[in-house]
């Protein structure tokens, strides 16, 4: 590890599988933060006594959702080598979390947290023949309307969002492997800094119009493959932004919806 005076900023790519996806947002930023310290990487900190690590998080995920794209921000008080902070953090993470890429950016790049505006989802529902119709149906309806209003209950207040211009694509992937069974749907969903709509919203509506039973339906695999910051037709990575070479161990690319 290489000393030196000028800040920087480390962007990781996390996965998130198996029983890490019943951490809460909170419980899985403090997981990677202590991972990180375990990891001896050189921290920033900030605050009364210098107690609060310098972070930036992209949005949370829903409890029981996996994935292979959860970003984090680091703020680093010394150079260290993209890989070799992969190497660290991959040594220090518990079970069912892993590192899938690191890069390295100037201190005053726009953080993750502020870039990120576009989710990717793969969903798998187990049916039969006659659900998968269904659900074809479902889906053309869905696109087909302007608007879809849904009523969205949280703790603090209950409020009717628009679910339908916030999906970008809603289609189902012809493309599953072999020992995948049952229905696969790909969603691209806002996400972030846009506002947010959960894929397990749009599985509802569209079990509600395929008229789905609810033990169906919510046992649905979900599993976030992507995180983006919109530029017109393209979704650009945040690992791919900003970044001072290329990224370590690779990342999530630019993708088209």
């Amino acid at each position: 590890m290489v000393t030196g005076a000028a800040p920087l900023r480390l962007r990781v790519q996390f996965t998130k599988e198996d029983t890490a996806r019943y951490l809460s947002h909170s419980e899985y930023s403090r997981t990677l933060m202590i991972s990180a310290r375990r990891a001896s990487l050189p921290l920033e900190y900030a605050g009364y006594r210098m107690s609060r690590m310098k972070i930036s998080l992209s949005p949370p995920l829903p409890i029981g959702i996996t994935s292979e794209c959860e970003l984090m921000d680091f703020g680093l008080s010394s150079y260290v080598p993209a890989a070799e902070a992969q190497r660290l953090l991959r040594e220090a993470l518990p079970g069912g979390i892993g590192v899938v890429g690191c890069r390295l950016l100037a201190a005053d790049a726009r953080p993750v947290g502020k870039l990120i505006d576009t989710a990717c989802f793969r969903v798998r529902l187990l049916s039969d023949a006659r659900t998968e119709g269904d659900l074809r149906g479902a889906v053309e309806r869905f696109l087909e309307k302007s608007s879809i209003s849904y009523e969205r209950v949280q703790p603090r207040r209950t409020r009717i969002v628009d679910l339908r211009g916030g999906v970008h694509k809603l289609a189902f992937d012809e493309k599953k492997t072999g020992d995948e069974d049952g229905i696969c749907l790909v969603m691209t969903l806002d996400d972030g800094i846009s506002g947010t709509i959960k894929p397990w919203e749009v599985i509802e509506v569209l079990a509600r119009m395929a008229m789905i039973p609810k033990e169906i339906w919510n046992k649905a695999q979900v599993h976030r493959t992507g995180l983006f910051a919109r530029r017109a037709d393209r979704l650009l990575s945040p690992m791919e932004i900003g970044g001072r070479g290329a990224p370590a161990g690779g990342g999530n690319r630019e993708a088209r919806y």
